[in-house]
């Protein structure tokens, strides 16, 4: 089993697309808004909000809030994916970002916006968005569902699918496609560890093709 310090988004996407599967069905174009030394890996815990209507209760409606923020939702140590339907206000914070934290998130991702980014740096958790501004989202927008069906980018993610991010975006995995893309996955590493490792070997910069084309004839393509 590789270790997750040697997992990277290349080897991610190159594992998806040895199964066959084209990357808009699994890509996700967001990057974070500080940077990552590590990838992070965890289950989708799926949440989807919307724009609130003036006929309707914001206060009910935030309610939903507290049906989240509970530890039984986040003993997997999950990454919080949002849906967010919009794209004026921002749709979490570093309360937010704390809370999360706190219950045991790894991470949060939405094609929606984040405010107060300075300070989730500081707190030292991953946040993956489309943009920030510090316009509040009172009055206006709300989380409606959680642990449902969502669409980022018209990738569809469930709970419980794996995801991966890091400085180059973010890549879902199907829960249901997870062994097999385990496996190839770590096939996929292990060559390409090899194949840097012929790097540092070669001493002489005339031995690089001789070298590659015996790699290549061996294992394939890295």
């Amino acid at each position: 089993m590789i270790k997750k310090n040697k997992i990277y988004l290349g080897a991610v996407y190159d594992a998806m697309r040895i199964m066959g599967l084209r990357e808009e069905s699994f890509y996700i174009n967001i990057k974070p808004k500080y940077t990552n030394s590590q990838i992070i890996i965890g289950e989708a815990f799926t949440t989807l909000g919307r724009r609130v209507k003036r006929t309707e209760n914001y206060g009910k409606l935030d309610l939903i809030r507290l049906k989240i923020y509970k530890k039984k939702y986040f003993k997997n140590k999950p990454i919080v994916m949002l849906q967010a339907n919009d794209n004026k206000v921002a749709h979490s914070g570093d309360i937010t970002s704390q809370i999360y934290k706190n219950l045991g998130a790894v991470g949060f991702v939405t094609d929606g916006n984040v405010r107060d980014i300075d300070k989730c740096a500081e707190i030292g958790f991953p946040i993956f968005c489309n943009d920030t501004n510090p316009i509040d989202a009172l009055d206006y927008w709300s989380l409606v569902k959680f642990q449902t069906k969502i669409n980022i980018q018209n990738v569809e993610i469930y709970p419980g699918d794996i995801i991966y991010a890091s400085n180059d975006g973010v890549i879902r995995v199907k829960k249901k496609d997870f062994y097999k893309f385990n496996k190839i996955l770590n096939e996929v590493c292990k060559k390409e560890y090899d194949a840097r490792n012929l790097l540092k070997k070669i001493k002489n910069k005339n031995d690089y093709e001789k070298y590659f084309i015996e790699f290549v004839k061996k294992k394939g393509r890295w």
